[in-house]
């Protein structure tokens, strides 16, 4: 991106982590920001799979109330760029769809959905991207943010699609916070006191990387030290540096850290790609997921402004499958359930690998046995016969 425009889309990346504490932004400022980035007049953010009736989130932007009420009604079930983007396998989290990816202009005006829903609104070209998909790893529901424009405006260009590409993973972020503090029913201008409600560890850092707040759960698990803690810094007021136990882990922290701040428009990445250190103790990884926060927010420390937030899990804490039943029910070997056990708390291949102290080699080899034995073949299907094991275990 040119000078202007990189200026330009740090404005947009700013207003956009605005929404993470104060949702009405979404539609009144941010949405309407990133249309003028993308220059949409319509752009629209929801949950393609629970519509607002059923509470799911719609932040709009250029288009009447009416026409969203109408397409959440009925539309939807004959929306072809749905259905279609859907069968092409594009629905994937991350991806960014021109309307031409799906179907060429010709063939969508054949449609009744043109016909009685796109064209009365003067709706011709579409931009869309996947900001979490089916089943994602970040537990965010599945979004779409979906860019339109008129009859009378230029069809969207590969340029247009790199442009949205960059903003999606700054989108993933701020919703990834907006419904992690939503879903524990906290006020959207959460306090510090609210965030020490919070069952994960939640830590606030500045630009200067210095954490400058821990909840509870964060302070429990650095006094455990079992993989992570802090470093006070002796000429610094904050609590110090987040850090691990090996220099690498350290390292990848301070990275995500550093990217996360600076708000990076080509090192940030999505919500859903989180940073694994192992426990020392135990087989088990901690997670943690990086987002900045915006210039106004409610987690005033003093002096030193928060300027990122990072929510860390406890794997040791999470549901987990009974390994008997991975051994008497599906077969697997003791290697290959300790695998399938760390496998759901890393991304990765790599991360299981680090995690287990293993080679990444016999990892994936140990991975392919464990799907075919759980008749799997994708890793949403996976974590979703896991976490049906995990909830229906007894006592």
């Amino acid at each position: 991106m040119e000078t202007s425009e990189l200026a330009h889309f740090s404005e947009v990346v700013g207003m956009i982590y605005e929404g993470a504490t104060d949702p009405s932004r979404w539609t009144k400022d941010i949405l309407p920001a990133v249309g003028e980035f993308l220059q949409a007049p319509i752009s629209v953010m929801f949950n393609p799979l629970k519509m607002p009736q059923d509470g799911g989130l719609a932040f709009i932007h250029g288009m009447p109330q009416q026409q969203m009420d109408v397409y959440t009604t009925h539309y939807y079930k004959i929306d072809v760029h749905a259905q279609m983007a859907f069968a092409k396998g594009l629905v994937f989290e991350g991806n960014v769809i021109l309307d031409t990816d799906i179907l060429p202009q010709a063939q969508l005006r054949e449609t009744d959905y043109y016909k009685e829903y796109l064209a009365p609104w003067d709706i011709t070209y579409a931009l869309n991207a996947i900001v979490f998909g089916v089943n994602s790893i970040s537990e965010a529901p599945a979004c779409v943010i979906a860019n339109w424009r008129r009859s009378n405006g230029m069809p969207y260009s590969e340029g247009d699609r790199d442009k949205l590409k960059l903003l999606v993973p700054h989108l993933s972020r701020s919703l990834g916070v907006m419904q992690r503090i939503q879903s524990a029913e906290l006020t959207a201008a959460s306090t510090l006191a609210a965030l020490d409600r919070l069952p994960m560890g939640v830590v606030l850092v500045d630009m200067h990387s210095e954490v400058t707040f821990a909840n509870h759960s964060a302070h429990r698990m650095f006094e455990m030290g079992d993989g992570l803690r802090l470093r006070k810094l002796s000429d610094t007021a904050g609590l110090g540096r987040l850090i691990a136990d090996s220099d690498a882990h350290s390292q990848a922290i301070h990275s995500a850290i550093l990217a996360t701040v600076n708000r990076d428009p080509y090192a940030t990445e999505h919500f859903s790609k989180y940073v694994t250190v192992p426990q020392t103790s135990r087989l088990t990884c901690y997670t943690l997921q990086f987002s900045a926060l915006g210039n106004h927010h409610e987690y005033n420390t003093g002096n030193n402004a928060p300027a990122a937030i990072i929510f860390i899990a406890d794997g040791h804490q999470s549901e987990k499958v009974n390994p008997e039943i991975l051994r008497g029910t599906y077969g697997l070997t003791n290697a290959e359930a300790r695998v399938a056990l760390v496998l759901m708390e890393c991304a990765t291949l790599q991360e299981v690998a680090g995690c287990m102290n293993t080679s990444i080699d016999t990892v994936r080899t140990h991975t392919k046995q464990i799907y075919a034995k759980l008749g799997v073949d994708t890793r949403a299907r996976f974590v979703k016969l896991m976490m049906g094991l995990a909830s229906s275990r007894t006592c």
